[in-house]
């Protein structure tokens, strides 16, 4: 993988053009603020909503999202994945033309082919590998976080150097930017969802159903898990020393206990399942028609699924533990933990 960094890219295939960033959500914010401060025209389009008020208070002058598009000659588009092929039609296809640049930060609805291309018009992703906030806060910092890009149309024979101008402008090119391809990302992204994140979440749970019926405590099991921070750092010092070599920070003790006894714990039905929810779901589209009939029938199994796991005894113990944890470390925090949850 090889990784370009700032002296790769240059603002001048922006100069001169007007950016649409089409939702001013996490990424929308902080890559519309980012580009600005790098001296880009930005305008934004979103919808009634606080999102609206969010840009009105950074000093943008919001337009309507398809006002936007029609306004903007690279246009960003950062509404949620499932929104997209929703509002298509109506209020960003009006807005594309020839020699327009389509921008997108997922891969997913290029990807597996939910949304209509036309042939002139160039399509390329950004993709920081951070959470919108972090995308900002680094660039405040005058640092940038991973991300990866793409190119899935050149219709004007200049979109690459486009898209690495845009990655330029995010900041992104100072913590290093490498190419990829639009399903790549998009399968990538799934994979970590459905079977690294899904596995380990299941595997948390059922520890904690096995720590509490072994006599611990539900709230001891909640701290031990994640609640005290130790897993956060765990992961955190993994991306700095690498996935092993950061338990040289533990005990022997824990040493010797993780590396003898993790592979045991696996098995051929673990892996098989794996590999068909890789097969099956994410390379073969199995997941996507899945999710797409959800949305179109109200999401009714994810609401099920919300109300399933928001009712465990895990969620139900872990709140004045996080409470408590909070009172120490965040005194005056105003974070609601759930707050946006159904």
């Amino acid at each position: 993988m090889k990784l370009l960094k700032e002296q790769d890219a240059t603002l001048e295939p922006l100069h001169g053009k007007t950016v649409a960033v089409l939702g001013y959500g996490n990424q929308g914010r902080a890559q519309g603020l980012n580009l600005r401060d790098s001296g880009v025209r930005v305008i934004v389009g979103n919808r009634d909503d606080a999102y609206l008020q969010q840009a009105i208070a950074d000093g943008f002058k919001p337009l309507s999202i398809r006002e936007a598009a029609l306004a903007g000659d690279v246009l960003l588009i950062l509404t949620t994945d499932e929104c997209q092929p929703v509002i298509w039609d109506e209020q960003i296809a009006p807005g594309i033309g020839p020699g327009k640049t389509l921008v997108w930060a997922s891969g997913y609805n290029v990807g597996y082919g939910l949304i209509p291309l036309a042939a002139d018009v160039d399509v390329v992703m950004v993709a920081p590998r951070m959470t919108g906030n972090m995308v900002r806060i680094l660039y405040e910092q005058g640092r940038g976080a991973i991300a990866q890009f793409a190119v899935h149309q050149d219709a004007s024979g200049q979109a690459r150097q486009c898209v690495l101008a845009l990655c330029k402008g995010i900041g992104l090119t100072r913590g290093g930017v490498f190419e990829s391809s639009f399903r790549e990302e998009a399968e990538l992204d799934l994979f970590a969802e459905q079977v690294i994140w899904a596995g380990l979440t299941a595997w948390l749970v059922e520890c904690f159903d096995m720590g509490v019926a072994h006599g611990f405590s539900p709230e001891l099991m909640v701290m031990e898990l994640y609640a005290s921070g130790e897993a956060a750092e765990i992961l955190g010092a993994m991306s700095r020393n690498g996935f092993f070599k950061q338990m040289t920070h533990h005990s022997t003790t824990s040493q010797y206990g993780t590396l003898s006894r993790g592979p045991r714990l696996m098995n051929e039905e673990m892996r098989e399942k794996a590999r068909e929810f890789l097969r099956k779901d994410i390379k073969g589209g199995g997941f996507v028609k899945e999710w797409s009939h959800e949305q179109a029938t109200g999401s009714a199994t994810l609401e099920a699924l919300w109300r399933k796991v928001l009712t465990h005894p895990m969620s139900l113990s872990e709140d004045h533990v996080i409470r408590a944890i909070q009172s120490v470390h965040s005194p005056v925090s105003n974070e609601q933990p759930g707050k946006d949850l159904p």
